[in-house]
């Protein structure tokens, strides 16, 4: 026969030593139940956690893209904004110039509308999103167009003129210039400067390389214009030609010329503006649409992970109360049981 000997120690030892294990238990329950996460994935998923950790990867990428298009989407808008504005002034002043048969009459209004034209689309051009210039390619730190007084451009034009003529445009002399020679100036050094390299030293800070952008994991497309493009050097030669070479004082048949070749590089360049705008609009229409595949891509991926990673925090609530209500009986039978001796019966 075995005898075995028991004592108050021995078992109120063993309930403490249960404690720590619902502790612990108490802890994850606590975790899942805030979070309707399992408190240690890994050790729950085992070999499955690689899975979990694949989608949290494409989560991730899928809401990287649809923030970098959510940018990429704003500054689009921004440059179709800014090239409306373009177009429209184009559109107005072309209409200022044809408004009237004869230039001579109405060459004060043709000047002041020319000047306001090219002030805009410089404005226009310089035009910022985000802290990027959205005319300048890949140069996006860099303003595009240099300020016409100030920058260079009109001391080119100034100086232009000079050479060719032998006097500035404020001269008296200026009444006595031919059709044939501000004809043969316009076409040769005038027209030299918005050429390269003159346009890239005098007017322009672009670049002549675009932006590529990655909307989608397989899918990278053109995502900006750049100031160097034909249709904004001629809106330029057109403004600065009717505002700068001396149009009020410009005999008859000479305005003429000027005014004439202005209307043909600015009808010439609104067709080239709408091929910008449709090319914009194209791109804005791609990014919207790689934009939507990412976010269905990003919500299936969302279920995935929490098939994978979610619990019911219902039932972590009923696991939490029973383990509280466990541990709370371990401590009150500790106390009684350490509380037992045998001196009270004897």
């Amino acid at each position: 026969m075995k005898t075995t000997f028991v004592s108050t120690y021995a078992l109120a030892n063993n309930l403490r030593s249960s404690v720590p294990r619902m502790q612990s238990e108490l802890a994850k329950a606590g975790v899942e139940m805030a979070t309707s996460r399992h408190a240690d994935v890994g050790l729950t998923l085992g070999y499955s956690t690689t899975r979990t950790l694949s989608f949290r990867h494409d989560f991730t990428q899928a809401e990287s893209f649809i923030a970098t298009n959510g940018l990429l989407s704003s500054q689009l808008q921004r440059t179709q904004i800014s090239m409306d504005g373009i177009a429209d002034t184009a559109n107005k002043t072309l209409a200022v110039f044809v408004s009237v048969s004869d230039p001579y009459v109405a060459s004060e209004e043709f000047q002041a509308s020319a000047k306001a034209a090219l002030s805009g689309l410089i404005s226009l051009g310089n035009t910022a999103a985000d802290g990027q210039y959205l005319f300048s390619g890949i140069n996006t730190g860099t303003a595009p167009f240099n300020d016409y007084d100030a920058g260079g451009p009109k001391a080119a034009v100034d100086g232009a003129f000079a050479t060719f003529f032998g006097f500035s445009q404020s001269d008296p002399a200026v009444a006595n210039i031919t059709a044939s020679d501000m004809e043969t100036f316009l076409d040769g050094d005038f027209a030299a400067l918005f050429d390269d390299p003159s346009w890239g030293t005098v007017w322009s800070n672009a670049s002549n390389t675009n932006i590529t952008s990655r909307i989608s994991p397989h899918e990278e497309l053109t995502t900006s214009v750049n100031g160097n493009t034909q249709a904004l050097r001629n809106l330029a030669m057109a403004y600065t030609m009717v505002a700068e070479l001396g149009t009020t004082e410009l005999g008859p048949e000479t305005i003429q010329v000027v005014v004439d070749k202005a209307r043909e590089l600015i009808g010439g360049a609104l067709p080239q503006l709408t091929d910008m705008q449709s090319a914009v609009g194209f791109t804005q229409q791609r990014v919207t649409a790689a934009t939507e595949r990412m976010t269905a891509e990003k919500d299936l991926i969302s279920k995935g992970i929490q098939s994978l990673e979610n619990v019911d925090p219902a039932e972590a609530k009923v696991r939490f109360d029973t383990l509280t209500t466990q541990i709370e009986m371990s401590y009150a039978l500790t106390t009684q049981i350490m509380n037992l001796s045998i001196l009270k019966y004897a």
